[in-house]
């Protein structure tokens, strides 16, 4: 594991990932196991100790969520655009058959880790041949923001196109959030979907989130975490689109899981969000 990649929020993408692992049978990401190494698995040890023992019915529930709606998407929808912000190690082009164009936006080191075990795994016949772009991109940064407005009204034109943000939105400062969803509208064809899932003002209310906001600090690395929080008097608000569903981890957790590890108050709180472009 590159330590560009072990420090900073970009560290999560590793406990994200092995947490898939864990309940294949909801998450129904075959290939996530590909990116497990020891250091990621004594990373989530630590994580699940000091605090969340429940992020695997988190966040294969988070997964399946997102895979479903692609799936319902790509078979809606001819010769789709699929772009994955702050993609992490998503794999989601290799859990779809379709002629689609995937499109992955995140920092620079995750982006050559990605592509370069991509390659290998593809060439050694562990992931099924596909073309995927991967785009080094700070989120946060307005000129690299302007430069993946320019890539993404090239690569999607009229295309139907969905867009899926995840784990990244409470990171995520709220000038450089509302003017995603600024570029989003602009290169976005009527009727395509943006998905997202988000935190509201009320988390750090929860003791889990107090304990994984320490985490990050101690654990990653990061600076003291000013998280993006919102609810849906904000969403209300991005212009371009309306919300045709809005969910939350426990629900996600009821409709695709037996487990009920998620039904109480000691959990992460997230709420998940699906817009329709107007």
């Amino acid at each position: 594991m590159t330590e560009d990649i072990r420090k900073g929020v970009a560290g999560t993408a590793f406990v994200v990932n092995h947490s898939r692992t864990k309940l294949p049978e909801v998450s129904q990401d075959i290939y996530a196991h590909l990116w497990v190494n020891q250091e990621s698995v004594e990373m989530w040890d630590r994580f699940a100790s000091q605090v969340y023992p429940n992020d695997d019915a988190n966040l294969c529930s988070r997964t399946r969520f997102f895979l479903e709606n692609l799936r319902d998407f790509i078979s809606k929808n001819p010769d789709p655009a699929f772009v994955d912000l702050a993609s992490g190690f998503d794999n989601y082009p290799f859990l779809v058959e379709s002629a689609c164009r995937f499109l992955e936006f995140d920092c620079e080191g995750t982006m050559a880790y990605k592509r370069c075990m991509v390659d290998q795994w593809m060439t050694e016949g562990k992931l099924p041949i596909r073309k995927v772009e991967y785009h080094p991109t700070d989120l946060n940064d307005p000129f690299q923001r302007g430069k993946m407005q320019r890539i993404l009204a090239e690569t999607i034109g009229n295309r139907p196109s969905m867009v899926t943000m995840q784990g990244v939105t409470y990171y995520l400062e709220k000038e450089a959030l509302d003017d995603i969803f600024r570029l989003l509208a602009a290169v976005q064809q009527k009727d395509s979907l943006l998905l997202f899932d988000y935190w509201r003002p009320d988390a750090l209310e929860y003791d889990t989130m107090m304990r994984f906001k320490k985490f990050l600090e101690e654990d990653l690395g990061c600076a003291e975490q000013k998280w993006n929080l919102f609810d849906r008097s904000y969403i209300r608000t991005i212009p371009g689109y309306e919300e045709i569903e809005s969910t939350e981890i426990a629900e996600l957790e009821r409709r695709y899981s037996t487990t009920r590890r998620l039904q109480q108050r000691e959990k992460i709180p997230g709420f998940y969000s699906v817009l329709r472009r107007t």
